[in-house]
């Protein structure tokens, strides 16, 4: 398996802003939306498992680039939720990863790896972006860990382009 990063393609970056657009409407309207210390709670591991999310996780199939803090200089609006994201390309064609009944599971840190904080089954609605196949789930949080968030995968010849978003639960409070 060889994994690296690249470039966000257009159709990466719309999925997650569609993504993102519902995802707001499950914040209350009332929080307050200030940003998070510096780092959070550090970067989380997070891989491609075989099963489903809960009881029926299994081995980590695909590894994918720890889910952390974007670098670089904050612009916009003062107060936003803090997200951390990460974006791999891993060396599985997106309809193997679909049918091989597989889940996103994302993990606290490497230094706690058996502590789960997010996971989300792959399925779902498959679109076609001009023949392009792509895929958006949901990551729900696991035991009160309070993350959430999204995958996004999109078919890349017999690569697949995976990027997890998490929205970080201090910046909710």
């Amino acid at each position: 398996m060889t994994i690296s990063s690249g470039a966000v393609s257009r159709s990466l970056c719309l999925g997650a802003v569609l993504a993102f657009a519902g995802l707001a409407a499950l914040v209350p309207g009332g929080v307050a939306q200030t940003p998070v210390a510096e780092g959070g709670d550090g970067p989380h591991p997070a891989h491609i498992h075989t099963g489903t999310c809960g009881d029926g996780l299994g081995e980590v199939v695909l590894p994918l680039t720890d889910v952390a803090m974007a670098e670089g200089e904050h612009s916009g609006a003062d107060t936003v939720h803090a997200i951390k994201s990460s974006h791999t390309v891993v060396d599985a064609p997106l309809q193997d990863i679909i049918d091989g009944g597989h889940a996103i599971n994302v993990h606290l840190s490497a230094e706690e790896i058996g502590t789960y904080i997010a996971c989300g089954n792959i399925g779902g609605v498959v679109f076609d972006d001009d023949g392009r196949m792509e895929l958006t789930i949901a990551l729900g949080e696991i035991d009160g860990s309070g993350h959430v968030g999204i995958a996004w995968l999109g078919a890349e010849g017999d690569q697949t382009e995976v990027a997890v978003t998490l929205i970080e639960p201090e910046s909710m409070e």
